[in-house]
């Protein structure tokens, strides 16, 4: 209970009601040093952001190492299909909602505008595209040449990531997000969000959920008895995620949920712990539907198809680095928001924000993106590799 209580998605929810109803009794010199403090620690958070991308490619990929090569090269493709088809129903579906007004997001107005108290410019050292493309080549280069060398740089890298991101990033998320809810409830921003937010909950959860539904559903040859029956094994393990925000501490529960929906039970034990950080089909609805929103509520254009593909294409090797923990994915993608689509401060912490009270529905669909991910590589791996009078792995 005292978990749940102090949970980073309670305790965000807490700072925005708490703001919201007693914000006007904060002087604005102390608003203005919260959203100064909050923009430093947005600033230390960029500038870490490379090693853990760098970390976290790099360990995902290797973790793959006591598999064939031909199911690294099924798996790793698959996932990257997954999450790209994730992202464009996303847009596909968000982009026309948003256009004719079904789902009423407001443009912020802001006149009562609050700066910071204060500023320190902090500049990362290398680009977190460059440390995606480093991850991606050393895990390939480790697993082709099995290095004992880049094993033991991985197992330390993942060690000193974990540790960063565990006992620096995650604890301070709380006052990261703090100035800049004093800043919108300040400029009378806060109310709106949270308010027409709720909007937004509805439409990823029902969009996460319909499209893995279809998936399974055309799968499962298009028996819907059948669809059910597999969705069921998988549910207890949605449950841990929806209530524990983990998709890793659901994982034994979907392994064993997966062995009941696949012919061959090896598969589920390989494809959920290989993919559990690479493959988060929640996120690839949640993120995207956050973003375009954003971009209407701070005045800004909805994406051409292009501009989307490029975000998309950055968005599914950022996949391989996310973290594992509340807000971790939303962390990974601040960079590509501000780079791809010019997204400023505020606009950021508010991804970050919003994600977190997202955070219980994209990790349960998190993990039924798991269980439903297993079926599909057991009939591309079947189709593909297995030969007759053969068990696959």
């Amino acid at each position: 209970m005292l978990k749940k209580l102090f949970s980073l998605p309670a305790i965000i929810l807490a700072m925005l009601i708490g703001i919201g109803c007693f914000g006007s009794y904060i002087d604005v010199s102390t608003k203005a040093h919260l959203l100064a403090i909050s923009l430093l620690l947005k600033g230390i958070i960029v500038f870490i952001l490379p090693f853990l991308i760098f970390s976290f490619v790099l360990c995902g990929l290797l973790s793959l190492k006591n598999e064939s090569l031909k199911m690294i090269l099924i798996l790793v493709p698959l996932v990257c299909l997954s999450n790209f088809s994730g992202f464009w129903v996303s847009y596909t579906v968000a982009v026309p909602i948003l256009k004719t007004g079904i789902v009423t997001i407001s443009k912020f107005d802001v006149s009562n505008v609050v700066t910071p108290a204060w500023e320190i410019n902090i500049t990362p050292l290398i680009k977190n595209d460059i440390a995606l493309l480093a991850g991606v080549m050393a895990g390939l280069v480790g697993n082709i040449t099995k290095s004992t060398m880049i094993d033991g740089i991985k197992d330390k890298l993942n060690v000193a990531a974990n540790f960063v991101l565990k006992k620096m990033i995650c604890p301070v998320l709380p006052v990261f997000v703090l100035g800049f809810i004093a800043k919108m409830q300040h400029e009378e921003t806060l109310g709106l969000m949270v308010r027409e937010y709720a909007v937004l909950l509805i439409l990823v959860g029902a969009l996460a959920y319909g499209y893995m539904l279809l998936v399974m559903f055309m799968m499962s040859g298009r028996n819907l008895q059948a669809t059910l029956s597999k969705f069921k094994n998988l549910l207890p393990g949605v449950l841990i995620g929806l209530f524990c925000m983990s998709s890793a501490a659901a994982i034994p529960v979907t392994i064993e949920g997966s062995e009941k929906n696949l012919k061959n039970p090896n598969i589920a034990k390989f494809v959920v712990p290989a993919t559990a950080n690479m493959h988060l089909l929640g996120d690839c609805f949640a993120i995207p539907i956050i973003g375009l929103a954003l971009m209407v509520s701070f005045g800004y254009g909805l994406p051409t198809v292009w501009h989307y593909l490029i975000f998309t294409l950055y968005g599914v090797v950022a996949k391989f680095a996310a973290a594992g923990i509340p807000g971790g994915s939303a962390l990974v993608f601040l960079p590509i928001f501000e780079n791809i689509f010019e997204f400023s401060a505020p606009m950021l912490t508010a991804v970050v924000a919003v994600y977190v009270l997202f955070d219980p529905i994209a990790t349960s669909a998190n993990v039924f993106g798991h269980g439903m991910f297993a079926i599909l590589f057991e009939k591309v791996y079947n189709r593909l590799i297995k030969r007759p009078g053969r068990e696959p792995l």
